[in-house]
């Protein structure tokens, strides 16, 4: 009787631990990073004037997930869609109110990158954003100039002020490297990284809006915003298109600088592509 009932206790143990690894595999799985795609596809019907700009800088995201990139209306499968947002969502489950549900949470997401504090970079790129913003101050020629001013207001360390000098050589050879790959232009430089955070952003709403996790008409509003701060921020689409891989050259991301080697050109010169489409400027608004 007792060898049986070990054997029962075994058996149920193993099922227990059976399904909790199959729970961690299924939650991997889920997790996993998609498979970047290389091919621009277009639903063949542009979109309004009023998101060119939005699009344009969503182009990135849109292609890697195989996302249409000349339309805000969404075309891939709605369960594509979701299990995406729920992977880029799920920081934002959580809150001092207990857990979200997936569209408050997927709201914060699209929120956080184009709301209210959109102009201002953070995490591991707050540095070098503000050596950008620097050299815009001072010019490229000014650029080490600005930095010992900066440094000497606040008062650095020697080798705080080393780092910083460091830093900007290794932005300067990127974006060298960007002009070499025919993604910056000749004697164009990164204005802002903000395009980093935007781009997502938008690919992130347009989803949202199609998954039903974002009201429309905010969906929208963000939309249109981001191609207002795209506009403003980016004098050509080279410039957008940079910003947004200059943190794979500081990294030495190989699969992802090689991956944008290949789709950037088409997005260039495709006339069906939203980076090719003359922006609206602010004399000349955009048609709905």
């Amino acid at each position: 009787m007792n060898h049986r009932r070990l054997v029962v206790l075994a058996a149920a143990v193993g099922l227990i631990l059976l399904a909790a690894a199959l729970r961690e595999l299924y939650t991997r799985w889920r997790r996993r990073p998609p498979r970047p795609l290389d091919t621009p596809r277009y639903a063949g019907v542009a979109a309004s004037a009023e998101y060119s700009s939005a699009l344009a800088l969503g182009a990135l995201a849109s292609v890697r997930a195989g996302e249409v990139l000349d339309a805000v209306q969404c075309r891939r499968p709605r369960r594509a869609i979701k299990r995406e947002l729920r992977r880029a969502a799920e920081p934002y489950r959580h809150s001092v109110l207990g857990e979200e549900d997936i569209a408050t949470a997927v709201g914060r997401c699209v929120n956080d990158l184009l709301g209210p504090a959109a102009e201002t970079v953070g995490g591991h790129l707050a540095r070098a954003e503000e050596l950008i913003r620097h050299r815009g101050r001072g010019g490229p020629d000014l650029w080490h100039h600005a930095i010992d001013e900066w440094a000497a207001r606040a008062a650095l360390p020697p080798e705080a002020v080393a780092g910083l000098h460091d830093t900007a050589d290794q932005i300067a050879n990127a974006e060298s490297d960007l002009r070499d790959a025919g993604i910056l232009g000749a004697g164009e430089v990164v204005p802002s990284l903000l395009a980093f955070h935007w781009g997502p952003g938008v690919h992130l709403a347009r989803g949202a809006i199609r998954a039903g996790w974002l009201d429309r008409t905010r969906g929208l509003n963000y939309l249109r915003r981001a191609g207002e701060l795209a506009r403003l921020w980016y004098p050509t689409p080279r410039t957008l298109l940079a910003a947004q891989l200059l943190p794979a050259y500081l990294t030495a991301d190989t699969a992802t600088i090689r991956w944008a080697e290949l789709v950037v050109p088409p997005l260039l010169t495709d006339p069906r592509s939203p980076l090719t489409d003359p922006a609206p400027t602010p004399d000349q608004p955009a048609q709905a």
